[in-house]
């Protein structure tokens, strides 16, 4: 049994390590301890990364010079194109282990294979097609004792009827999707018509629910013990950050500290079982849990079989601690290696914060550097290198993700990341404190955005996405009962279309109301499964993928 991170790492650096995500944000646990060689993504690294971490990345948006909704298996496959065209120097021969963040898709091996790379990864699980419907999913996790949002699967959409089963407010979705796609708040029968035109009936209806939105970590071993891990309050419905309904914005695991403590205990139990349901169908590594509470009950709205968007900050938690973060424990559980250590499921102050960008497409002429800042006399002022919250103090603040100086922004992207160790909106993930509310307005100041003068569709040279795609690392589910997340269709869709004008208010970053997220509704119970499926094990155990099990190469 590994229990130590020295363990661990000795474990994973002896055969160098390829990890395919959004964002190298996601992995930043595997990139502090020297475990990542090279990292296929879709936005590029912060400046300072490829030197403080040693790793190669290769991604997409810093070669397009466009951040788009481009999703997670698009932009890989594109990574590897633009490799391939350029005789993928440095890759013939080489030989890599797989550190998943999520799964390995077929046309990614095959491209891999094409670039002469020899790559190994986990052994096969089990697929469960249980969870790849939401439909499907909702119904499992009743029948393991999880008590979910009242809903309905219905052929037609009835406004009526709807309305008179579930209220003024109800969540309409598709059997699959992710990040928002497929997942509607409807509050009138005129947003019924858009959905009916799309297809993907029959739909999930679900009820919509007004609360606090909690996404529980939860490890499933390689012997099926199952671990819960520390809470965290999802950040959904904040007006003045550009989120739209249900998308995912952050998370706070300091936060669950000031919530009912049953409605914790009760969220722990409840992820407890359904691992245990999951390890009896061969599923294994990180899992997260959406919950929205509903006073002291809380409604299990989806499950996401994979590492999540707020995993790598829990990792920076445990790294602080001198713990082996979850991140690596998820990785060797999924090649067979049992992990061990005690479970923390305490508060810590570590808190993440998402905001985007809105408006018409634009060019960035002038943004923040990323790192160490710190707020005075409302402005930001940069403190020096950072990269996470190890670098953070208690009164300092760390943005990442912050594009460059000449990449066009479609509406909707993620403009930065500001992550602290105090708390940036209320104890329920609603609202921006008052120090939280400077912080935006210092970060949204520091932009000048230019119209557009050339054609959008000159600019986005690539394959169309797919409708549904697997983008889940911010699969809103989080999102609380929005879980179902992007509801309104607003993401998504919206920046695509962008185009228009290129110009419209142009500079005008500031999320200017367009959001206050259609019906600020967005969280909680509202679809509750909502993404439910999408990700989670739809695929299997996630990270395991790709048949290939050869077996593991430590």
């Amino acid at each position: 049994m590994i229990t130590s991170c020295d363990e661990a790492v000795a474990r994973l650096r002896a055969v160098p390590g390829l990890s395919c995500c959004a964002r190298p944000l996601f992995v930043l646990p595997l990139l502090r301890t020297g475990c990542l060689s090279a990292v296929l993504s879709v936005e590029g690294p912060d400046a300072g990364w490829e030197g403080e971490f040693g790793a190669r990345f290769h991604a997409l948006e810093p070669d397009s010079g466009v951040r788009d909704h481009t999703s997670l298996g698009a932009g890989v496959h594109e990574v590897l194109r633009r490799l391939a065209r350029t005789g993928g120097d440095g890759w013939r021969g080489r030989e890599l282990a797989l550190l998943p963040y999520t799964s390995m898709k077929p046309e990614w091996r095959t491209a891999l294979d094409a670039l002469g790379a020899r790559l190994t990864q986990p052994p096969a699980r089990p697929a469960l097609p249980v969870l790849g419907d939401k439909r499907a999913q909702r119904a499992w996790l009743r029948s393991v004792g999880a008590v979910t949002p009242p809903d309905a699967v219905v052929p037609t959409l009835d406004h009526r009827e709807l309305r008179r089963r579930f209220g003024e407010r109800y969540v309409v979705q598709t059997p699959t999707g992710s990040s928002g796609r497929g997942t509607h708040l409807v509050t009138d029968q005129a947003q019924l018509a858009p959905i009916h035109r799309s297809g993907g009936g029959p739909w999930l209806v679900s009820g919509y629910v007004e609360g606090p939105a909690v996404n529980v970590h939860v490890l499933v071993s390689a012997d099926s013990t199952v671990r819960v891990l520390r809470p965290s309050v999802q950040l959904t419905r904040v007006e003045g950050i550009g989120a739209p309904f249900g998308a995912y914005s952050g998370c706070d695991f300091a936060a669950p500290a000031l919530l009912a403590p049953r409605a914790l205990e009760r969220a722990a139990t409840a992820s407890r079982r359904v691992g245990e349901a999951l390890a009896a169908l061969g599923y294994r590594g990180l899992f997260g849990a959406d919950f929205v509470l509903d006073g002291d009950h809380p409604l299990l709205l989806e499950l996401n079989c994979r590492m999540q968007g707020s995993t790598w900050l829990l990792g920076e938690l445990e790294l602080a601690e001198g713990a082996l973060p979850s991140a690596l424990r998820h990785v060797l559980e999924l090649y067979g290696h049992v992990t061990g250590g005690e479970a923390r499921t305490d508060a810590a102050g570590a808190a993440q914060l998402m905001v985007r960008h809105t408006g018409a497409p634009v060019r960035v002429a002038t943004a923040p550097g990323g790192g160490l800042h710190r707020l005075k006399d409302g402005r930001l002022q940069y403190c020096g290198a950072g990269f996470g919250l190890l670098e953070c103090g208690p009164d300092d603040c760390v943005l990442l993700q912050l594009p460059s100086p000449g990449t066009v922004l479609l509406p909707g992207v993620p403009l930065a990341r500001v992550v602290a160790r105090h708390a940036l909106t209320t104890a329920d993930g609603t609202a921006l404190t008052a120090h939280g509310r400077q912080l935006v307005d210092a970060l949204y100041a520091g932009f000048v955005l230019t119209p557009l003068e050339e054609p959008l569709d000159r600019l986005l040279d690539r394959p169309a996405q797919k409708p549904v795609e697997e983008a889940a690392e911010e699969r809103v589910g989080s999102a609380g009962p929005a879980g179902p997340v992007g509801s309104a269709g607003s993401v998504g869709s919206v920046g695509s279309v962008g185009s228009v004008g290129s110009v419209g208010s142009v500079g005008s970053v500031r999320p200017v109301g367009s959001v206050g997220s259609v019906g600020s509704v967005g969280s909680v119970g509202s679809v509750g499964s909502v993404g439910s499926v999408g990700s989670v094990g739809s695929a299997g155990p996630v990270g395991s993928v790709g048949s290939v099990g050869s077996a593991a190469p430590w």
